[in-house]
């Protein structure tokens, strides 16, 4: 027993508390249809029904109200592309209300992907995941069809992923003006990112999944690729100005890409997944927001990254995290909090965690 002892305490002061590592649950809360399940099989939107309701991937706050997104189309013919105002109702329960239409900017009735959601002041931003892809082997096909996903020519260009919508609403989100950029050309130009650019998704290709906005700057996080030594990155940039003020970040995780990201007072919360397919396992951190490529020439602060905890993740994928404000007395013991939702889940699943305080 006195040897168990030692070896617990010695890894806690050579790599720091295992307690450092467990996230707090503080319950959940609930997204719930305003009408009926039986009125909620209609395809058609603006029904008060959550909408794609197992792919929920993207969540944010504007005042009171949240908003959320999922990476599929909705509407009768499967076309259009949506994100869902809940209001909050009471004992954690969120109402669904009004859809909002995202532009159709190539006119081809194309899926979006939403990926993510973030809100600086009366402004929503909407990314899609600008990903090209490959089918998927079916088992009711033959063996020769199946052998042909994986050639260069069934690799599919997806432009319908290739936009970033800003959404500017009223006090009680009613949209007033909608503006959209397209991340394709910077990421295809870009000395580190291109070779990337027209690989599937899921096989360490272009994957952008997290955005976050923080003073007038605007942070996508990539699911994939991951470079080498496990460094992923996000691109900043100014959204009027996206070509001209791109730069490139990188943070350096733990072998896992960005899943989403959430802005707080100093830094960025990141939920971090695999790549691929593979189960998991989904984590967050804290990051401060400052590229972490060391070098002896190094000028600036170098970027910081700090793993928070693991997300249980069995019957979902962690794909959407929003920032809450601790309460006191509640929260005592909390560093930061936030919402997360999973994709795979009825409704998202909605948890709430906080990280403990060192």
């Amino acid at each position: 027993m006195r040897a168990h002892s030692f070896i617990i305490v010695f890894v806690s002061l050579v790599y720091g508390s295992p307690l450092l590592a467990d996230l707090i649950d503080k319950g959940s809360a609930s997204f719930v249809n305003r009408n009926s399940d039986a009125n909620c099989e209609s395809t058609e939107i603006n029904t008060g029904c959550i909408r794609a309701a197992k792919d929920l991937s993207a969540i944010g706050r504007v005042g009171s109200y949240l908003v959320i997104g999922g990476d599929e189309a909705v509407g009768p013919d499967q076309n259009l592309n949506i994100i869902q105002v809940l209001s909050k109702h009471e004992d954690g329960q969120y109402l669904a209300g009004e859809d909002i239409l995202l532009p159709d900017v190539g006119n081809d009735g194309g899926e979006l992907d939403i990926e993510g959601i973030a809100v600086d002041g009366n402004f929503i931003y909407v990314v899609g995941s600008h990903s090209f892809r490959r089918n998927k082997v079916r088992s009711q096909k033959s063996v020769k069809r199946n052998r042909k996903t994986f050639n260069q020519g069934k690799i599919k260009d997806e432009r319908s992923h290739d936009w970033l919508h800003r959404i500017e609403v009223n006090q009680q989100v009613k949209p007033l003006a909608k503006k959209s950029i397209s991340l394709r050309d910077v990421i295809s130009d870009h000395p580190a990112l291109k070779a990337f650019s027209e690989i599937p998704s899921k096989e360490n290709g272009v994957d952008i999944e997290g955005i976050a906005v923080a003073d007038g700057w605007v942070y996508v996080g990539f699911r994939g690729p991951v470079f080498r030594d496990n460094y992923v990155p996000v691109l900043k940039f100014e959204f009027d100005q996206y070509e001209k003020s791109a730069s490139l970040l990188l943070v350096k995780l733990e072998g896992g890409g960005i899943r989403d990201m959430a802005k707080v007072q100093d830094g960025f919360l990141l939920v971090s997944g695999p790549v691929g397919d593979a189960p998991g396992p989904y984590q967050v951190y804290h990051w401060n927001g400052l590229d972490m490529v060391p070098g002896k020439d190094r000028a600036d602060t170098e970027g910081y990254i700090k793993k928070l905890g693991n997300i249980d993740a069995s019957k979902g994928k962690a794909e959407g995290i929003l920032a809450l404000e601790p309460e006191r007395g509640a929260d005592d013991d909390c560093q930061y909090k936030f919402m997360i939702i999973f994709d795979g889940i009825i409704n998202g699943n909605p948890k709430i965690y906080c990280s403990s305080k060192d």
